[in-house]
């Protein structure tokens, strides 16, 4: 897919833009991905249907984490303003593409999608707000303290989509904490199954850890997500 790369700013944050060549209207992918780069712009080319793709910057530890929580190991603690983060997306910079781009409205065209903690964000962000219809988690950080417990309390519409996708040897983590991402990624599947029916979530197995074979992960993410625009 041929795209213009573009940036914005607004209320002193930025945002990389990748508008489709053509006239539109375009669905719209909100990529997770802290700040666009090198591999963000292969991601472009991965979509395989005209899609408006955006990257608001965000800080990985602070933004994609819901609430707080200890760090991993030695690392500084998550600061949990995923909210704070998912309102610039919807207050901030949904008007500013609804402003400046030939997009289509509704949620059923607003995908959020996300690796590891991104990932996390992003299906957490879909369950928060009803401006996304679909999510994808890849690799999610689905271990997150509380956030299996959150799932469980949450409702998903029967209009929402829902990708999640894991590496069969992450669950076999040494650090116990994370190593509960393969229950925990099982059980949001089997959670909202009942509510969405097969046909609108998805569990993909993947060979590997946590770093393998990502963009092949990505494609197939990015498939599924827009089958139903094509």
């Amino acid at each position: 897919m041929v795209y213009q790369k573009e940036w914005r700013e607004a209320d002193g944050h930025r945002m990389t833009v990748y508008r489709p060549v053509g006239e539109g209207p375009f669905p719209v992918i909100w990529l997770c991905v802290g700040a666009a780069d090198a591999e963000t712009d292969q991601l472009a080319e991965l979509c395989p249907v005209p899609a408006l793709l955006t990257c608001a910057e965000a800080d990985w530890n602070r933004d994609y984490t819901p609430w707080p929580a200890p760090g991993l190991r030695d690392r500084p603690p998550f600061g949990g303003e995923g909210a704070a983060h998912l309102r610039l997306l919807t207050e901030v910079w949904m008007p500013v593409v609804a402003a400046q781009y030939p997009v289509r409205s509704g949620a059923a065209y607003t995908a959020i999608m996300g690796y590891s903690l991104a990932g996390l964000f992003a299906l957490w962000a879909a369950c928060e707000s009803e401006r996304f219809g679909a999510a994808a988690s890849l690799s999610g950080s689905l271990w997150y303290d509380g956030f299996i417990d959150y799932v469980n309390k949450e409702n998903c519409k029967p209009d929402k989509r829902i990708y999640l996708s894991l590496g069969k040897s992450e669950e076999r983590a040494g650090d116990p904490r994370m190593a509960s991402v393969g229950d925990n990624t099982r059980g949001v599947y089997t959670h909202f199954l009942p509510q969405l029916g097969e046909e609108r979530i998805c569990l993909d197995w993947n060979r590997g850890g946590h770093f393998t074979g990502i963009p092949n992960r990505w494609r197939k993410a990015l498939e599924w997500i827009t089958k139903e625009w094509e």
